[in-house]
């Protein structure tokens, strides 16, 4: 019985195999499914790239069309101190930060020779005086001789010569000595303007020529900031000389108001950009040459507003519309 009873379990599979293989279970071998970027059956079409992030207008200048323009910061005077005579530096009175007034001596070099010249000229003025009298002398004497008939025209006359080639050799030791003594005085240079030290460039026992110009000091007056921005020329219409407008400092977060003392006469025609130049108070010191800064202009709109209020109003002339309008009705009640 188990015999027969295995041998019918066998002929039943062997049938059933086949008939599981015409139904289709078994999977079909093919290409894989193309999937798309996010792991989904069906593919995305890519769409068009997204367009970049615009940023602020820029104008020609560099700086946004809102109103705000990049300027230079720059002292309002500035010197730039040479020698006026060649020479060594013995002495040098002030050092950078400090701050100096006009006439203050600053610096001085080594007047030996200078005052060898001045010895010098003053003994060929002694010379050329000597020289004068003599001739002097010599004319008086010959003068009284041709007086008497002794001596010829032509022995005056030499002496005559003597005499003012004598003089003339005065006003030339007389020159030569004022030169001396202004080469000496030029050994010491001192301060042309008010303000404060802001580099010295060489020290004592340097030497230092008149030409080329050696510079030894620079002094900037600090006490008025000038500003210098170019802005596209369509900002003409609403910029005018006196006008206040606003400097922006960012590294001291700090805004100040400015003056335009002065708008250029010239378009750059490449940039189409002017320049103008603002002054800025600067008492208390906190700003300095070279800073960021960036100044903004008037709004036009509020231009417009100033203009509006100068103008006369046209009100008065609505009461007596309404006026005119009111006559005919007023008749109308009476009827």
């Amino acid at each position: 019985m188990t015999h027969v009873h295995l041998s019918r379990l066998l002929v039943t599979a062997a049938l059933l195999i086949p008939m599981a293989c015409d139904r289709g279970d078994e999977p079909k071998v093919g290409l894989p499914p193309v999937r798309g970027a996010d792991g989904s059956d069906a593919p995305k079409v890519p769409g068009p790239p997204p367009r970049p992030e615009q940023g602020p207008a820029v104008s020609q200048a560099g700086a946004s069309v809102a109103g705000r323009y990049v300027a230079t910061a720059l002292p309002k005077h500035s010197a730039d101190l040479s020698p006026r005579m060649s020479g060594t530096i013995t002495a040098v009175m002030a050092e950078e930060g400090e701050r100096v007034k006009k006439g203050q001596q600053l610096f001085r070099l080594d007047a030996r020779a200078s005052r060898l010249g001045i010895a010098q000229a003053e003994a060929a003025l002694q010379g050329a005086t000597i020289q004068r009298d003599n001739a002097q002398r010599e004319l008086e004497r010959q003068q009284r001789l041709a007086q008497s008939g002794t001596i010829s025209a032509a022995v005056l006359e030499r002496a005559e010569a003597s005499f003012t080639t004598a003089s003339n050799g005065i006003e030339q030791a007389e020159v030569m000595l004022s030169m001396a003594r202004r080469n000496s005085g030029d050994s010491t240079v001192a301060s042309p303007i008010d303000g404060v030290v802001t580099k010295k460039l060489k020290n004592v026992g340097e030497t230092v020529t008149m030409m080329p110009p050696t510079v030894v000091m620079i002094v900037q007056d600090q006490s008025v900031i000038e500003l210098r921005a170019r802005i596209p020329e369509s900002a003409l219409k609403t910029i005018r000389e006196g006008q206040t407008i606003t400097a922006h400092f960012s590294a001291l977060e700090l805004a100040r108001s400015a003056t335009v003392v002065r708008i250029q006469p010239t378009v750059d025609a490449t940039t189409r950009t002017i320049e103008i130049v603002a002054d800025v108070a600067n008492a208390d010191n906190l700003l300095r040459p070279g800073m960021y800064v960036e100044v903004e202009l008037a709004p036009p709109a509020a231009e417009a507003v100033v203009a509006d209020a100068a103008a006369p109003a046209p009100a008065s002339k609505a009461p007596v519309a309404s006026a005119k309008r009111k006559q005919p009705a007023s008749a109308e009640d009476k009827l």
